[in-house]
């Protein structure tokens, strides 16, 4: 696969303090819109948050393709010349530097592009039909390659200085325009990291072969991934005390303090107390926490058989932290929460080259690409 040209619109860098948004998966939880511009991008990606008020899908996708033409109206972004872009993220004791491009949907229909997570229905129709309806993308798909050979902080050091650069959170992101030519790289396999939902979204379009999207491509060797929880509501019909005897078909258990380093361990958190599993010998572990969690607890205990499409299971990112999956079994929101080590990047390669497929938001990468910085004309 070679990276192509992204021929992408480009964020104004003297409006980037304006624009920028939080990010979607904790608008829904500790959002206040109140503290915005008002050309922030969430007049895209969550107009309802925006204007606080309930819409429908055609109001929705509306106003996401009216702020999006006002964008290159007003010249708050620009469309790039032939030119590829280095987008690098830095903090104290990391850095990682990732090629923005272009590459055909066929790539990802043919395997050559490999997911490891099962996608939430509900989420790939979504995404398939905002695509379709607004005809735009402003996220590249963050995906990884595992190949020595290629060095793209080789080529970042003789770049001038970046076009974008500030900071957020604790990372410094900088964006370099470049006129090395990719082109000449071919990727044998690449790996999605975050973003399953998003080309899923592009496989569904009804659009011609060569439909092409934009991702960024970061090694392997400098994606850092963290773990993504589960709370979970008891199915109706379940009894709640037998849930510690049923665990303990499966698993062995020790009731920890909270204090104990608990995220070295895989945890759940059931009726005040936090307590330490570990899988029986004579079962095999699938050799992820969340996996193994989908498997004996969901399905076997709870008899939740897919949790892609089942609203009892909560995914909770890990920005929300520990005090966040507590307070949902000490309010009744849920009966059980988890505390789940991160997915090994080995692990995600196996299933990825074998076809297999992790529970959906197996992994949760760290730092991200932000949204805004890009923008991609889906049809012309």
């Amino acid at each position: 696969m070679k990276p192509l040209i992204p021929n992408t619109y480009v964020l104004n860098n003297k409006y980037l303090q304006s624009i920028l948004s939080p990010s979607t998966d904790i608008i829904d939880y500790n959002f206040s819109s109140d503290q915005i511009h008002k050309l922030n991008l969430l007049q895209i990606l969550r107009p309802d948050v925006y204007f606080n008020k309930k819409l429908s899908d055609d109001e929705f996708y509306e106003i996401s393709r009216n702020y999006y033409q006002k964008l290159i109206n007003d010249n708050i972004i620009y469309k790039s010349e032939d030119e590829y872009f280095l987008y690098r993220i830095d903090s104290k004791d990391h850095s990682q530097t990732g090629l923005i491009s272009l590459l055909n949907i066929q790539d990802y229909l043919n395997n050559n592009i490999k997911p490891h997570e099962k996608i939430l229905v509900s989420k790939g129709k979504e995404r398939a039909e905002q695509l379709s309806k607004v005809k735009f993308q402003l996220s590249p798909i963050y995906l990884f390659y595992d190949d020595q050979n290629i060095d793209l902080d080789l080529d970042i050091h003789h770049e001038k200085k970046p076009i974008i650069k500030f900071k957020s959170g604790n990372y410094t992101h900088s964006i370099y325009k470049t006129k090395t030519d990719f082109s000449g790289i071919n990727f044998k396999e690449l790996y999605v990291a975050d973003g399953h939902h998003r080309i899923e979204g592009f496989a569904q379009l009804d659009v011609k072969k060569d439909t092409k999207f934009m991702a960024i491509i970061f090694p392997k060797s400098k994606c850092s991934n963290m773990a993504y929880d589960r709370s979970v509501k008891f199915p109706k019909e379940y009894k709640k005390d037998s849930f510690i005897s049923d665990l303990k078909k499966y698993f062995y258990t020790e009731e920890l303090k909270y204090h104990e380093n608990i995220d070295r361990f895989f945890v759940i958190y059931f009726q005040g107390k936090f307590i330490k599993i570990d899988l029986k010998d004579e079962f095999s572990s699938n050799g992820a926490d969340c996996i193994d969690f989908a498997e004996f607890i969901l399905k076997e205990i709870l008899n939740i058989e897919d949790e892609t499409n089942d609203e009892r299971v909560e995914f909770v990112p890990p920005t929300l932290g520990t005090d966040y999956l507590i307070n949902q079994v000490d309010t009744g929101i849920s009966d059980v929460s988890t505390i789940m080590r991160p997915v090994s990047m080995d692990l995600v390669i196996d299933y990825s080259k074998n076809k297999k497929f992790m529970p959906p938001k197996a992994t949760w990468f760290d730092p991200k690409p932000l949204d805004g910085l890009f923008f991609y004309n889906i049809i012309e």
